[in-house]
C-alpha cells in the first residue's frame, strides 16, 4: 500500500486541544507504527495542539514523512532536565518530518531540581538514521536546542578487543602477503584485533578519538592503513590511507585485523587516545525551511552526524543558557563530516552564530549572519565560508579554512592559531582585520578591500586599529585599504619578522593626529601608500630587515618614513620605488640605531618649493653602512636631497645619482661619485685650485675648472686624509674652525688663539697648542698634478 493516512483522533485516543498528553503521544506513536505496517507513505495530523509527554517522543517511521498539517506538538510543562518532542532514535531511514510547528516548555518550565536543564529539544537524530528530511518546521521555546543530531560512543568494551594504547611498535606490514616488515615511517599493532560480533553486527569498524575528540599528543598523523586477516590468519585483504573517524567496512571472511599507523615514533600509553569504535550517527540530513528561535541553548547541534544540509532556515534569539548560538558543530569532533550550511538567516542570537569546533568538510555559503561570533576551531580541517553576509559579527578562523567572496559589516575578524587560512576576494566593511596566528605563513589574505569611514570613527566602541599583525609573519597580496579610526591605523608587536605584502594598497589612512602607522619587518612589493601619514618601524632585539621593492609612496605636509629605533634595525632597502611629494616634509627622517641602509633605483619628485630634505640622517643616527645609488631626485628649487652633514661616523656612499635643481649635504668623509647634478657630473671634483677642503682617497680625481695650455688636466689624490692649503705656523692666531696641515696631519681649530713655537703631532683627540685647542681630523691628503696640457 501507498499514499496518505489522516490520523483517525478517536480510534488511536488522541487528544487535538492541547491536553491528555499520555495517551495523545501512545496513540500517536501507535498510529505511526500502523500505518507503517501498511504501508503508507504519509502520516497526517489533523490541523490542532497536542501536548507531548516529555517521557515519550513522537517517534517517525521509516519511508514515511510524518506531516503535522500545520498542528503544534507541545511538551507539557514538566521539569526534566532532558527530553526530546519528536525523536529519531531508532536507526530510521528515508523518514520525513514537516509542515507544522514544535514548541517547548522553556517559559513554564520547573527549573527547581538544579542544572542547566539544557537538555530539553525539539527534534532529536539519535545514532543510526539515514535519509532524514525536516522541512517547513516553526521549533521554538526549547529548554535546550531547537535540533540535535547526535552520535553513540560505539565503544568496543568487555569483548576481547585489546587497546591500541601500550600495543604499538616499529615497523609496517606488507600490503602484498600480510607479513610484518621493516618500515622507519611506520608504526603497527603487536598483536591481532580480533573481529568481534560487535564489529560484525555494526558492519565496519574505525579508530576513533575519546569522549573528547584526542587522540593523543604523541600521535602524529591522521592516517592509517588496516589489514584484514582470515581464520588461519592468511592475508584476506587491506584497506589504506583511512583517516581517523572514517568507517572501515568489513569484508566478509575477515577474522582478525592488524592496524599500521603512518608516523614513526611510537607513542607511549599515556599519549595515544585512540579507540576501536562502531559509533552510530545520523547520515544524509536534510534540515530546510525551518524557523527555529528562542531556545535556550542551541538551534541546530551537531554533535556526531555526517552528510547534512542545513538549508533556507531563520534562526534567531537563542539565549538562556551556554553557549547560547545558532549552530553548533562539536560534540562527536570529527564524525561530523561534510554539513553544509546553505541560504539561512541567522541574528540577534546571545553570542555565536555558527560555532565550528570540530569536523571535516564544512561548507558555510550564501547565508546572512547579524550579531554574535561565527567561529571555525582549530579541531576544523577543510571548512569552505563563501558568499556570505556577515553584519556586526566576529568572525575567528583558527582551523583549515577557504573563507572568499564574503561581505563584512561592523565586524572584527581574527585570525588565529596555527591552521591554513585563506581569504579571497572580500570585502570588508568598518571591519578590522587581526592577525593572530602562532606560525608563519598560515594566513593568506588577497584581493579584498577594506574600506573605513566615518562610523567606524564614530563607533560607541573603540574598535581599535583597523589592521594588527602577529609576530609570526603571514601573507598579504592585491589587497586595498582605505580610511581609518580613532586608533593608529595598524598595530604591530615586538618581535613580528619576515611578513609578505604584495601588491597592497593603503589611501587615505593617515591619522587625524598624525599617529604613526607601525609596519612590520618583512618585504613589500609593489606596495601603494598614499596619504598614509607617518610611517614608522618596529625593531626586535634579535634581527629586523626591511625591503620595499617597487613601492609608489605620495604624501605632504609630514615626513613620509619617520623612523628611530632603540634596537638595530638589521637591514633596511628601499628599491626601484617611486616617492611624489607634494608640500613639505621628508621622504626619510632616519636616527636610532641601523645596519645597512640601502636606498637604490628610486626616484624622488617634489612638486612644490621646499626646504625640507629629501633624505634626512640624524645627527644622532648610527649605522653600518648607507648607500644611496641609482636614484634620481626632482625638485623645482635648489632642493637639499641628502643630509648627513652631521653624521661624520656613519659610513656613506653617495653614487650614480641624478639630481634636477637639487644638492647635497654630505661630511668629508663620506663619499660621492659619479653623480651628475642638472646635467653636470660630479661637479664638486671639478675646482679652480687644488682642493682645499674635504677627505679624498687615493686614486680620486679632481679636474680643473679651467684647464689652459701649459697648465695640468687635473689633480689626482695620492695620499689619503683630508685636503687644507693652508700650514700651520708658529705663533700664529687661528680662528674657530681653521684648518691646519703638520706633520702629515689636519687639526680642525676648536678654540681660538695664539699658536705655540712647535707644531702639533698627535694623532687622535685634542691637543693644546699655545692658546689654541687643535682636534684631530686624520691624515693630510697630498695630490700631484697629471695630464700636462701642451703649449699650442
Amino acid at each position: 500500500m501507498s499514499g496518505s493516512y489522516l490520523l483517525e483522533l478517536e480510534r488511536w485516543q488522541v487528544k487535538n486541544d492541547g491536553t491528555d498528553a499520555e495517551n495523545s503521544t501512545l496513540g500517536i506513536n501507535r498510529a505511526l507504527n500502523w500505518a507503517g505496517k501498511q504501508g503508507f507513505t504519509r502520516f497526517i495530523l489533523p490541523k490542532g495542539i497536542y501536548l507531548i509527554d516529555e517521557t515519550r517522543p513522537v517517534e517517525p517511521q521509516s519511508y514515511m514523512a510524518l506531516d503535522l498539517g500545520g498542528s503544534t506538538l507541545r511538551m507539557r510543562d514538566n521539569g526534566l532536565s532532558s527530553y526530546a518532542v519528536v525523536s529519531f532514535r531508532r536507526n530510521q531511514q528515508f523518514a520525513r518530518l514537516t509542515n507544522g510547528r514544535i514548541e517547548g516548555d522553556r517559559f513554564t518550565h520547573d527549573y527547581s531540581s538544579g542544572g542547566t536543564h539544557e537538555f530539553g529539544v525539539g527534534v532529536q537524530l539519535q545514532y543510526g538514521g539515514q535519509q532524514l528530511s525536516i522541512d517547513n518546521l516553526e521549533i521554538f521555546n526549547m529548554t535546550g536546542d531547537g535540533l540535535i543530531a547526535i552520535t553513540s560512543f560505539g565503544g568496543i568494551g568487555g569483548v576481547g578487543m585489546p587497546p591500541l594504547a601500550g600495543n604499538l611498535e616499529s615497523g609496517g606490514i606488507n600490503l602484498i602477503d600480510g607479513t610484518l616488515m621493516n618500515e622507519a615511517d611506520r608504526i603497527r599493532t603487536k598483536v591481532m584485533l580480533p573481529i568481534v560480533d560487535a564489529l560484525k553486527n555494526s558492519g565496519f569498524f574505525g579508530l576513533y578519538g575519546d569522549s573528547y575528540g584526542g587522540i593523543g599528543t604523541e600521535v602524529t598523523t591522521d592516517l592509517y592503513d588496516v589489514i584484514f586477516y582470515k581464520e588461519d590468519e592468511s592475508l584476506l585483504t587491506a584497506k589504506t590511507d583511512i583517516h581517523f573517524f572514517d568507517e572501515v567496512p568489513l569484508p566478509q571472511d575477515a577474522a582478525f585485523a592488524k592496524v599500521v599507523l603512518h608516523q614513526s615514533i611510537v607513542p607511549s600509553a599515556s599519549g595515544c587516545r585512540l579507540i576501536v569504535r562502531t559509533p552510530q550517527f545520523p547520515k544524509h540530513v536534510s534540515i530546510e525551511k525551518c524557523h527555529i528561535h528562542d531556545c535556550r541553548r542551541l538551534g541546530i547541534t551537531m554533535a556526531g552526524a555526517k552528510y547534512v544540509s542545513i538549508r533556507e532556515c531563520d534562526i534567531h534569539d537563542i539565549s538562556g543558557t551556554a553557549p547560547q548560538g545558532a549552530i553548533d558543530i562539536e560534540d562527536g569532533y570529527a564524525i561530523n563530516q561534510y554539513i553544509y550550511i546553505d541560504n539561512n538567516s541567522i541574528y540577534a542570537n546571545k553570542n555565536y552564530n555558527i560555532i565550528a569546533v570540530a569536523g571535516r568538510h564544512i561548507s558555510v555559503t550564501n547565508n546572512r549572519l547579524q550579531d554574535g561570533i561565527f567561529t571555525i576551531n582549530s579541531g576544523v580541517n577543510e571548512a569552505i565560508v563563501d558568499n556570505n553576509y556577515f553584519n556586526n559579527t566576529g568572525p575567528r578562523l583558527e582551523g583549515a579554512t577557504l573563507f572568499s567572496n564574503n561581505v563584512l559589516l561592523n565586524s572584527r575578524m581574527r585570525l588565529l592559531g596555527a591552521g591554513n587560512v585563506l581569504i579571497d576576494h572580500c570585502f570588508f566593511h568598518n571591519t578590522p582585520l587581526n592577525f593572530n596566528n602562532t606560525k608563519a605563513f598560515v594566513a593568506q589574505v588577497a584581493h579584498c578591500k577594506f574600506l573605513f569611514d566615518d562610523d567606524f570613527i564614530t563607533a560607541t566602541v573603540n574598535p581599535g586599529s583597523p589592521l594588527i599583525f602577529s609576530a609570526e609573519p603571514q601573507k598579504l597580496s592585491d589587497c586595498q585599504f582605505e580610511g581609518g579610526g580613532t586608533e593608529a591605523f595598524t598595530t604591530v608587536p615586538v618581535g613580528a619578522h619576515d611578513w609578505l605584502l604584495n601588491n597592497v594598497s593603503f589611501l587615505h589612512i593617515r591619522h587625524m593626529s598624525n599617529r604613526i602607522t607601525r609596519l612590520p619587518a618583512g618585504t613589500y612589493n609593489s606596495c601603494t601608500f598614499v596619504d598614509c601619514g607617518r610611517l614608522g618601524e618596529v625593531a626586535n632585539p634579535t634581527q629586523t630587515d626591511y625591503t620595499f621593492t617597487g613601492c609608489h609612496f605620495e604624501w605632504g605636509g609630514y615626513s613620509l618614513f619617520y623612523m628611530g629605533p632603540q634596537d638595530k634595525v638589521s637591514s633596511f632597502k628601499v628599491k626601484g620605488c617611486q616617492f611624489q611629494c607634494d608640500g613639505t616634509g621628508q621622504a626619510f627622517f632616519l636616527k636610532g640605531n641601523w645596519g645597512r641602509l640601502e636606498v637604490t633605483d628610486n626616484h624622488f619628485n617634489y612638486t612644490t618649493a621646499s626646504n625640507d630634505t629629501m633624505i634626512q640622517l640624524w645627527s644622532t643616527l648610527a649605522a653600518d653602512s648607507v648607500l644611496l645609488s641609482r636614484n634620481t631626485f626632482i625638485a623645482v628649487n635648489s632642493h637639499p636631497v641628502v643630509n648627513a652633514a652631521d653624521s661624520p661616523s656613519v659610513p656613506l656612499i653617495f653614487e650614480d645619482n641624478t639630481l634636477i635643481h637639487a644638492e647635497v649635504k654630505l661630511n668629508d668623509l663620506h663619499e660621492k661619485r659619479n653623480n651628475r647634478f642638472d646635467g653636470a657630473y660630479d661637479p664638486y671634483n671639478v675646482l679652480e685650485t687644488e682642493p682645499s677642503t674635504g677627505f679624498f682617497k687615493v686614486g680620486q680625481v679632481i679636474k680643473n675648472a679651467s684647464p689652459q695650455p701649459g697648465e695640468y688636466f687635473g689633480w689626482v689624490c695620492v695620499t689619503e686624509g683630508f685636503a687644507t692649503t693652508i700650514s700651520w705656523q708658529p705663533l700664529h692666531q687661528f680662528v674657530v674652525n681653521a684648518r691646519v696641515y703638520a706633520n702629515g696631519n689636519v687639526y680642525q681649530c676648536t678654540k681660538a688663539g695664539t699658536t705655540s713655537s712647535i707644531a702639533p703631532s698627535q694623532k687622535q683627540g685634542t691637543v693644546t697648542d699655545g692658546t689654541v685647542t687643535w682636534e684631530w681630523l686624520g691624515a693630510h691628503a697630498v695630490f700631484a698634478r697629471f695630464g700636462s696640457i701642451e703649449e699650442k
